[in-house]
């Protein structure tokens, strides 16, 4: 005896009851993620809305935002001077080690703060569907074309001024040189030939190695730009959000200022500047760069669209140029700084491993929490 299914069970009206399930369920998940904002971009990034209006109805306090600007500087000027103040006060007896340890977390801060805080939101603004058609059409890797030429114009600048300046000094040495055989003709062939090898021997050979004070000055004024130019946008566009956001992005932000600070601090010091007045004038112009974004953004709250097409074009640009550059400068800290500082401080020295492994983690560190708080801001 066989068994015949009954018609409501046959093949065709199985299949087709399956398909009618398929297409609902994806209709209704195609529903809930056009709600959810599906195709706007990095939640985490306060410019990835999928609207290209601001909410008329958001609730905007101002006295919040006022506060918002002096808590935000307090980070900024503690983060920058802590640094500085280690390497220039002796009485507070600060270990070489922890000093160059804190240089470590600052390299992982600028490489992280570059991809994740700078490269990702101007992926985000620049692929925005607020941009006209025509944007996208043209070419799709405009933020990292952006920050490519910008590295690469860095490491022509960081070149040209290096050699000028190694120019500039065999110049000098040439100058001394003669002013002292001018002083001893009994010895003029002596110096001319001993003095004149020197001087090729520790300017020429080597050529970019001839004055390394002079490599962390630009180090430091390069990072100082990509910093605070940075910081303006962060500060802009946390001027502008509403009440509810911005208690959400206060705290990530004041940590996001710090750790910045002591990758600046860190550096500033380490350049050796002519005087402390141009440590403190760095110092300032990177503190208060956030607080004035923010100021800014206040001013003009009621009438700046932060996903508008200009607003969300400029920054990304601006964002894809400063990732470009803080790269440049983190990577070069970390082939030439870091394994310098490790063979002068852990060579030869007690726990020589151990100490090694600090600096590692100074570096994981620093770049860890940079990543963490990016997942904030």
């Amino acid at each position: 005896m066989s068994l015949v299914p009954p018609n409501f069970l046959s093949l065709n009206v199985c299949q087709d009851a399956f398909n009618n399930l398929f297409s609902l369920y994806f209709s209704e998940h195609d529903h809930d993620h056009e709600e959810d904002g599906g195709g706007g971009g990095h939640e985490g990034h306060i410019h990835a809305g999928v609207t290209c209006e601001e909410d008329p109805d958001k609730q905007y306090s101002k006295p919040i935002h006022i506060a918002a600007i002096f808590i935000i500087l307090a980070c900024s000027i503690l983060g920058t001077i802590i640094p500085i103040i280690a390497t220039h006060v002796k009485k507070l007896r600060i270990p070489r080690y922890a000093i160059i340890v804190g240089k470590s977390i600052g390299i992982g801060v600028v490489l992280s703060c570059a991809l994740i805080h700078m490269l990702l939101p101007a992926v985000v603004a620049l692929g925005s569907d607020c941009l006209p058609d025509s944007w996208h059409e043209g070419y799709e890797a405009y933020p990292y074309l952006f920050a490519l030429l910008a590295g690469i114009v860095m490491q022509f600048i960081d070149f040209t001024v290096l050699q000028y300046l190694t120019h500039k000094e065999q110049k000098k040495s040439m100058m001394s040189l003669d002013s002292s055989i001018s002083k001893d003709n009994s010895l003029k062939e002596v110096h001319t030939t001993g003095n004149v090898e020197n001087c090729h021997g520790s300017h020429v050979h080597g050529g970019l190695l001839m004055d390394p004070a002079a490599l962390k000055t630009i180090e430091a004024y390069l990072l100082e730009f990509g910093i605070t130019v940075h910081s303006v946008f962060i500060g802009l566009a946390v001027g502008v959000v509403d009440d509810k956001i911005l208690k959400a992005l206060l705290v990530a932000l004041a940590f996001h200022q710090f750790f910045e600070g002591v990758a600046l601090g860190s550096r500033i010091a380490d350049a050796k500047l002519a005087s402390h007045w141009h440590e403190a004038l760095l110092t300032a112009i990177f503190s208060f760069s956030a607080p004035i974004g923010i100021a800014i953004g206040v001013g003009v709250a009621s009438t700046l669209n932060v996903n508008g097409a200009t607003y969300l074009i400029v920054q990304g640009v601006f964002d894809s140029v400063c990732a470009g550059i803080l790269l440049y400068i983190g990577f070069s800290l970390m082939i030439k700084d870091f394994p310098e500082d490790m063979e002068q401080l852990c060579k030869g020295k007690k726990f020589e491993y151990l100490l090694r492994a600090g600096l590692f983690i100074g570096l994981w560190l620093g770049a860890g929490m940079m990543a963490f708080i990016g997942k904030y801001l």
